[in-house]
């Protein structure tokens, strides 16, 4: 995939407002490297926030009202991996399972989700995207042909994510969009690193009362109960 491609995947994605928008995007990328279907999963887990989902599925319903009921992401390999690391993952429902991973498996294959490919990517500290694909039958891919599907859908799934997070980010997770001023990044900073107010207030020339203001400030913003929550907020989001 060529760089002019990619940008101007990125520029057809970016002018798209609406989850059905996306979807078709979806399918019709799918379709072309001879997928069945497809899912993306937004996974939400950042330390002091409250877990969030949110899905874009081109899956089965039936499989995808069994594995939220079964709680399968729980047991299931591929999120499991994705959310650990950000190589891609090549998986087969034939892979031997104990237990609930058997059980997994074997519910997946009689959906139609023999095989298939996964992707994460990790924007945010406990902010995951996964994009998989998948078809009923086992991947015969080798060499060339395998690298440059995993090429391509590495990219697809890292503009994908780019364009679900500026749709949807917002309303998941407000805390990730709001405006904190420079002197309310500092004050963040310097309280990060265990300094108290009065100490903050020196090192930045400021009356000790107005780094306390700051800091009221930013506990508003990020909707924190108190300035330790603000702070590890604020370091999951990437504030500081």
């Amino acid at each position: 995939m060529s760089l002019k491609q990619i940008g101007e995947m990125f520029d057809a994605m970016q002018s798209m407002h609406t989850d059905s928008d996306l979807r078709r995007e979806m399918e019709t990328f799918a379709k072309k490297l001879g997928f069945d279907t497809f899912v993306y999963a937004l996974r939400i887990t950042a330390p002091s926030l409250a877990a969030r989902d949110f899905l874009l599925s081109g899956y089965p319903k039936g499989w995808v009202a069994l594995y939220m009921a079964s709680r399968y992401f729980a047991v299931d390999p591929v999120v499991q991996h994705c959310q650990r690391s950000s190589l891609p993952v090549i998986w087969d429902a034939s892979t031997p399972g104990d237990g609930r991973a058997s059980e997994f498996w074997e519910e997946a294959r009689s959906f139609g989700l023999q095989a298939g490919v996964s992707f994460s990517v990790h924007e945010l500290p406990g902010i995951t995207g996964i994009f998989s694909l998948s078809r009923d039958v086992s991947l015969d891919l080798h060499g060339e042909s395998l690298d440059a599907l995993v090429g391509k859908a590495q990219v697809f799934a890292s503009v994908l994510h780019h364009s679900v997070l500026r749709m949807h980010l917002p309303k998941l997770v407000p805390q990730a969009t709001v405006d904190l001023t420079a002197r309310e990044r500092e004050c963040l900073k310097w309280s990060a690193a265990g300094k108290t107010t009065r100490e903050v207030g020196v090192i930045l020339g400021i009356t000790e009362r107005t780094a306390v203001f700051h800091m009221n400030n930013v506990v508003q913003k990020l909707g924190a109960a108190n300035k330790t929550q603000a702070i590890v907020r604020a370091l999951a989001l990437n504030y500081i």
